[in-house]
């Protein structure tokens, strides 16, 4: 990486991970290395969500929430390269920093939950 890229904060890559529906956006970019479509997400949020009661309710409104606000976010911060025209979307240059955080996280709520049980 030269001198004038600059890789995320930590701070940021912790802000966008505090989102539980990034988390999952993450997840599913990780699994599919071709990217992913907008559907392909809307579905894999919805299937998530009809686990947690608290999640948004209808399929229109997770693909607005993708399309103004979750992928937005991840494009700005470059962990992710989105194209609003062809409904695309597939990792960016600051993904796999992201994605490690994630998983470290992931790894440590696993090990906490099972210490404790």
């Amino acid at each position: 990486m030269s001198d004038l890229q600059q890789q995320i904060s930590t701070e940021t890559a912790l802000e966008l991970l505090t989102n539980q529906q990034r988390r999952q956006i993450l997840r599913r970019i990780a699994d599919t290395p071709d990217g992913a479509t907008i559907d392909q997400l809307v579905k894999q949020l919805g299937a998530a969500n009809s686990i947690h009661p608290d999640g948004n309710g209808s399929f229109e409104h997770r693909g607005i929430e993708l399309h103004h606000v979750h992928l937005p976010m991840l494009q700005d911060a470059n962990v992710v390269d989105y194209d609003a025209s062809q409904g695309t979307v597939h990792r960016g240059r600051e993904f796999q920093g992201v994605l490690s955080l994630l998983e470290v996280i992931d790894a440590h709520r696993k090990e906490t939950s099972t210490t404790f049980s």
